[in-house]
């Protein structure tokens, strides 16, 4: 499809020329500018500002295949292990593009961090599931700084108390919770500036899903975290902002409260309702 059919597509579909609401907030730790991504010929996103703020949460939701989770994956490049795909526009962590080439994609996947949709411990013990990361960044420089980082990680996951006696157990043998639990511990040991999770509680049960989204409360205090859900209700409760895509555009962002009480835009009051997606 050519850039013209497709900017036809967008406009016949009623998605706004621009986005709906404010796209910037006063201390962004993530900026976004004009960012595009093609899958060989055909675009995935849209011209995409954004700024994500610092020790908040931002949801992204959207129907399937709207583009969230490919935004998503260009927060920390994970989008480079795809062969056709190319991204252009600017995204920086702190001010300094993470795609400038000189950037080392190692150290900014330990300052992003990434925890799927589906649990992926490591085939290791719970223990070196945690340490992997410390280890090959060179983190600890002690076995005793070692052990801290393992326990601290797996308290904030709140995964310590059920964990301590068997840490030498594979990960693998965790519950589905539990399991997403330790790649959150994972993901935090390295202590990441954002951590970036992709649907973290389609593949769990309701009383693992209330763990994780309190867990999120609790890390916000801390980190800078971007959700993509497609329960708007876990938007509602984990998030501060909400941003709503549709067929690779960002239609409209804002405060949690106020996009699903008084959306702006009529796309999003739609799927808001239930009338499609």
């Amino acid at each position: 499809m050519n850039s013209a059919d497709q900017s036809h597509n967008f406009a016949t579909a009623g998605l706004p020329a621009e986005t709906v609401g404010d796209v910037h907030v006063d201390h962004p730790r993530m900026t976004a500018r004009n960012v595009d991504v093609f899958y060989g010929d055909k675009q995935a996103i849209d011209n995409v500002t954004l700024d994500i703020g610092e020790k908040q949460v931002i949801s992204f939701i959207g129907p399937s295949g709207c583009g969230k989770s490919t935004f998503l994956r260009c927060l920390n490049r994970m989008n480079d292990t795809i062969d056709i795909c190319r991204i252009t526009g600017e995204i920086a962590l702190d001010g300094q593009n993470i795609y400038d080439p000189k950037i080392d994609v190692v150290p900014l996947r330990a300052r992003v961090g990434m925890v799927f949709q589906k649990p992926n411990p490591f085939p290791k013990s719970i223990f070196d599931n945690v340490a992997y990361g410390p280890r090959i960044h060179g983190i600890a420089t002690s076995k005793d700084e070692l052990n801290d980082i393992v326990e601290s990680s797996l308290e904030r996951a709140g995964l310590w108390n059920e964990v301590k006696d068997r840490l030498h157990q594979p990960g693998t043998g965790l519950s589905g919770g539990q399991q997403q639990r330790l790649c959150i511990a994972r993901a935090i040991a390295v202590s990441p500036e954002v951590i970036l999770m992709d649907e973290p509680c389609s593949a769990l049960d309701p009383i693992a899903t209330a763990k994780i989204e309190e867990l999120i409360a609790e890390l916000s205090s801390e980190y800078t975290i971007v959700i993509v859900t497609h329960s708007m209700q876990q938007a509602a409760r984990v998030s501060q902002r909400t941003a709503y895509f549709h067929l690779g555009k960002l239609v409209e962002v804002g405060n949690t409260d106020q996009i699903f009480t008084n959306p702006q835009h009529e796309m999003t009051n739609n799927y808001i309702t239930g009338r499609f997606g």
